[in-house]
């Protein structure tokens, strides 16, 4: 069996999987999707009533920092 693929062109065998272009993009997304939400985290917290960007402001009473 070995020789056959020995015979095949390209018929070496795989020592492992490698990563591809789609992995690389994924990599990149979910970098991206970090830096955003990290983003969104410092804004929330210029605007978040106790510097807390999880606290939700009253409806009828909105502030900002100052």
């Amino acid at each position: 069996m070995s020789q056959f693929g020995m015979q095949m062109p390209g018929g070496r065998q795989n020592k492992g999987a490698s990563p591809d272009v789609y992995t690389a993009l994924m990599f990149l997304g979910v970098v991206a999707m970090g830096v955003a939400v990290a983003m969104l985290w410092v804004a929330g917290t210029k605007v978040s009533p106790d510097g807390n960007p999880m606290k939700i402001q009253e409806p009828n009473n909105i502030q900002l920092k100052s």
